[in-house]
């Protein structure tokens, strides 16, 4: 998990997304791929307290012990956390992807940060992804596009079309541009967009991707020319709401600075820390 989807989260955590998850269920055995000080600092800037005897072995990072992502989930508030894999690492549960498994147990957050494109099988991955998750749950997908590193890079039509065939919402989505290992950046979800992206200069492009399952039913295949099919209409449903990130331009003045503009007659600045109920 790499800074990020790290910062994604912590947003998502600060307007709320994760109030009614208790419970998570990684795919794969997740490692956290950040330094001590740049998850402190990340922390400290969401305002969420951060359990800093948890992480010290990130302070030799790059080097040192690998750390589960269990750690961030639970610092985050989700304390149930779950995984599998097959390698029988970290606790997992052992799962093979490449066949159909029976689930006694749905979870409320499932996640594929970098696991199924190394599933031969990986439409069966998905829907063995889609069935551990609960209705009403989430399924959140990071997926390579351009020079991954598993079986398979993907076109966003694979998840659109996965979603238009199950009813899943499309609660956020995005290109993750990475331009080193542990450097990335989040642009919309628009394949033109790419056009401007210069492939001297970075390493590999993600994608990602967080559903909400809306129903129960069993996992539908989706068929990329079969739109005009009238017998099997889908519809994209885009889960609008508070959820999606926002951007705020702070003045970059100090407090002296405000009070003598709002003393002045200009009292845009002063006004937006009252606004955001922000003491200076």
């Amino acid at each position: 998990m790499k800074i990020g989807y790290i910062t994604l989260a912590l947003e998502l955590k600060k307007r709320g997304f994760f109030k009614d998850i208790n419970e998570i269920y990684d795919l794969g055995t997740k490692e956290l791929r950040i330094s001590f000080n740049d998850l402190k600092n990340k922390f400290k800037e969401y305002n969420i307290k951060f359990n800093s005897n948890k992480f010290i072995e990130l302070k030799k990072f790059p080097k040192g012990k690998r750390i589960s992502t269990k750690f961030f989930w639970q610092n985050i508030g989700i304390n149930n956390y779950f995984c599998s894999d097959i390698n029988n690492e970290k606790k997992s549960k052992f799962l093979d992807l490449n066949f159909k498994s029976s689930f006694k147990k749905q979870y409320e957050l499932v996640n594929d940060f970098g696991n199924n494109e190394h599933v031969f099988n990986v439409t069966q991955a998905y829907e063995n992804m889609y069935n551990l998750c609960k209705k009403n749950g989430y399924m959140w997908i990071v997926q390579s596009l351009y020079n991954g590193n598993g079986f398979f890079n993907f076109d966003p039509s694979y998840f659109e079309g996965m979603a238009a065939a199950n009813n899943l919402s499309i609660t956020h989505s995005a290109f993750v541009v990475n331009q080193d290992t542990y450097k990335q950046f989040f642009i919309p979800c628009d394949k033109e967009l790419l056009k401007s992206v210069d492939l001297n200069n970075i390493i590999n492009i993600d994608m990602t991707f967080i559903f909400k399952k809306n129903t129960n039913k069993k996992f539908r295949f989706y068929y990329q020319y079969n739109l005009n099919n009238k017998s099997k209409p889908f519809k994209m449903v885009f889960d609008h709401h508070e959820h999606f990130a926002e951007k705020f331009y702070v003045p970059s003045k100090s407090k002296k600075e405000l009070k003598s503009l709002a003393k002045n007659g200009d009292k845009t600045s002063i006004n937006w820390f009252r606004a955001n109920k922000i003491k200076f």
